[in-house]
């Protein structure tokens, strides 16, 4: 194995892990624990993980969330495949939930574009309102609330009220980070409480994320992994994800894949 192979080795394995020792790296990559210790040094300076007392973490604390504009231009072809995967799950008839996310950003689109005309499409994201305002003949609803600005997303009191009066067929949901270990996850308490209120009143959920979420955990969980019934994500699905959901019963779709559901 050479170096570029160990990192690669190194960063798979934190996007199915939150975290992993210099122990278990010098046995898997056949080194010294000094020399592991030297690899996750430089890998650190290039900001790729993070140092620890006895290993490595992934790069992004848990108190981290992007903004709308630099989540938009990251993943963006994973995100559109994705969102087709999704698409493909809603059916003529059906009222939907999307919430805030640049992934469900495009599941809006599939739906604006798309042939299925008798769907109700509910949202407490602006721009996937605006998104969905495109198609004069999808009936859309947006939930207000306290708006918070860096994600253009509704949360709090006034969002929950108004979801107490409504169910959804299915509804899709991002999460800033995932492990097999705890489960999807927010950095924000806002934004968790309104996702756990949205499973809660439909009666299929599904998560929409890419590659990138997985192996680290944000401040809040959403629900463990077995508390959705389906993860929609892309083909770079790390092996021990897919099989950790099939362990706890639960489907998983990985976009791009010729057999994608495993």
């Amino acid at each position: 194995m050479n170096q570029e192979e160990r990192r690669k080795y190194i960063l798979g394995q934190l996007q199915v892990r939150s975290s992993i020792s210099v122990a278990e790296l010098s046995e898997a990559l056949c080194l010294s624990e000094v020399s592991v210790r030297k690899l996750l040094t430089g890998m650190e300076q290039e900001g790729v993980l993070k140092r620890t007392w006895g290993g490595a973490v992934s790069a992004y604390g848990s108190l981290r969330e992007f903004s709308h504009q630099e989540n938009e231009i990251r993943n963006i072809a994973e995100k559109r495949e994705i969102a087709r995967e999704a698409y493909d799950l809603i059916g003529d008839g059906d009222a939907v939930f999307l919430d805030s996310g640049t992934t469900t950003l495009e599941l809006a689109r599939q739906i604006v574009e798309g042939p299925k005309r008798n769907v109700v499409a509910c949202t407490n994201n602006i721009r996937v309102a605006l998104e969905l305002a495109k198609a004069e003949d999808i009936r859309s609803i947006i939930i207000g609330g306290e708006l918070r600005t860096n994600i253009y997303s509704c949360v709090g009191y006034l969002a929950g009220q108004v979801l107490n009066g409504l169910f959804f067929d299915k509804s899709f949901l991002s999460a800033n980070h995932f492990s097999l270990e705890r489960g999807f996850s927010t950095p924000t308490l806002g934004e968790a409480e309104l996702k756990r209120k949205i499973l809660t009143i439909s009666k299929e959920k599904y998560v929409l994320i890419d590659y990138s979420k997985f192996g680290d955990d944000s401040m809040v969980l959403i629900a463990p992994p077995e508390g959705v019934d389906v993860l929609v994500t892309d083909w770079h699905v790390p092996e021990d994800v897919a099989q950790g959901f099939a362990d706890r019963g639960v489907r998983l779709v990985a976009a791009g894949l010729e057999k994608n559901i495993l």
